[in-house]
C-alpha cells in the first residue's frame, strides 16, 4: 500500500518509459516472453471508443476512506460494490452511481488482514462477489485468501442499511513461485478460472490462474503463472461480463487486453495491450467494468472519495437492410 504522492509521479514516469520500452521490442521478444505466438492474433472485436473520464460524485459515506476495490453487481443493477483498504473490518459497501449510501455488509466467517480487491461474477444464474485477501507489501504470506459470497439482494431506495452475510466459499491458496504481493483479482466465468496480478515495482509483473472451484478446498490452491507482463506496479483488474476483455490498473493508466472466445488468456495477454489514459487520482487502487460491460469506474483512497467514470461511446446502430 503505497502513501505517497511522490511514488504517483514516479508511476507516471514508469508507466511513459515501460510503454516505450514495450513497444519497442520485436513482436518475438513480446510473444516469447509471454509464451504466445508472433502470429497469433485475436479475431476482430470491437473496439471501444472511450470518452473523457469524469467524476460523477463524493462518496456519501465517510466510512469508506481507503477504497482499494471496485465491482459492478450482477444481481443489483445501478449498485457498484467497494471495499477499505487494510485495518479495516470483514465489511463491504454498496454505492450507486451518484455515490449514495446504499449499506454495509458483515462477512461472516472472513478475516480481513489486508484486502485489496474485488470482482463479481455469475456461475449458473447464481450472483457472487470475491473479495481479495492478499495483501502482502513482504512477499511472505502463506495465508492468502480469497472469499466468495452471494451477492446480498438490497433495496436500492434504501440508505445506509446493515446487512450481515456469510461466506459461500472460502480459498487458501498461494502461488507456485513463492509469495507474491498482489492486489487485483477478477474471475472469468465463461471459463470459471480465477486470475491475479501480482504488484511489483519495476515494469513487470505476472498474471497467475486457478480453477475456481465448486465448493472451499481442504487444501490450499496454487496459482500458476500464465504470462509476464511488461506493465508499472498494478493496482487493481476486473474482466468483461462477456469474458473478452481484462482492463489492468496502475497507479498511472490503465491496460486492456482482448482474447476471442476460441483463444486461452494466455495468448490474449501475450499480446501488447491497448493503453487506456486514466485521471490522475490521490491514490487510485480500483477499477471495474460497469454494468453495460463497456464503460469504466474508478475510486480512490483518502477522503473525500470520487467515483469517476471512463465513459464508452455507443457504438453505431447497424443500418437497416433495404427490402
Amino acid at each position: 500500500m503505497l502513501r505517497s504522492q511522490t511514488l504517483w509521479m514516479l508511476a507516471g514516469a514508469a508507466i511513459l518509459a515501460g510503454s516505450l520500452i514495450y513497444h519497442n521490442r520485436s513482436p518475438q521478444a513480446q510473444a516469447a516472453e509471454s509464451g504466445g505466438s508472433p502470429s497469433s492474433k485475436p479475431a476482430p472485436i470491437e473496439r471501444i471508443e472511450y470518452l473523457p473520464a469524469r467524476e460523477l460524485a463524493k462518496l456519501v459515506n465517510k466510512e469508506i476512506d481507503e477504497s482499494s476495490g471496485l465491482t459492478a453487481g450482477r444481481r443489483n443493477k445501478g449498485v457498484l460494490w467497494t471495499h477499505n483498504d487494510s485495518g479495516d473490518r470483514p465489511q463491504f459497501f454498496a454505492i450507486n452511481y451518484a455515490g449514495a449510501d446504499l449499506g454495509c455488509v458483515t462477512l461472516i466467517g472472513a478475516g480481513a488482514r489486508d484486502w485489496e480487491d474485488i470482482c463479481s461474477f455469475t456461475i449458473n444464474r447464481r450472483h457472487f462477489l470475491m473479495l481479495g485477501d492478499f495483501g502482502d507489501n513482504g512477499q511472505t504470506r502463506l495465508d492468502c485468501r480469497l472469499y466468495v459470497v452471494a451477492e446480498p439482494l438490497l433495496n436500492t431506495a434504501r440508505r445506509g442499511a446493515k446487512l450481515k452475510a456469510r461466506c459461500a466459499m472460502t480459498v487458501p491458496f498461494g502461488y507456485a513461485d513463492g509469495p507474491r504481493n498482489c492486489e487485483s483479482v477478477a474471475v472469468d466465468s465463461t471459463t470459471r478460472t480465477i486470475f491475479l496480478v501480482s504488484k511489483q515495482f519495476g515494469l513487470k509483473c505476472k498474471v497467475y490462474a486457478m480453477r475456481l472451484p465448486n465448493r472451499s478446498p481442504k487444501k490450499p490452491l496454487i496459482a500458476k503463472a500464465i504470462a509476464t507482463l511488461t506493465i508499472p506496479t498494478t493496482t487493481a483488474m476486473d474482466i468483461s461480463t462477456d469474458g473478452l476483455r481484462a482492463v489492468i490498473l496502475t497507479y498511472g493508466h490503465a491496460y486492456e487486453y482482448v482474447r476471442n472466445r476460441k483463444e486461452t488468456w494466455a495468448a490474449g495477454f501475450s499480446r501488447a495491450p491497448r493503453i487506456l489514459r486514466m485521471p490522475r487520482r490521490r491514490q487510485g487502487e480500483s477499477i471495474c467494468y460497469g454494468h453495460d460491460g463497456r464503460s469504466l469506474y474508478l475510486t480512490s483512497e483518502k477522503l473525500p472519495t470520487p467515483l469517476i467514470q471512463v465513459p464508452a461511446k455507443e457504438p453505431a446502430a447497424t443500418p437497416a437492410l433495404k427490402k
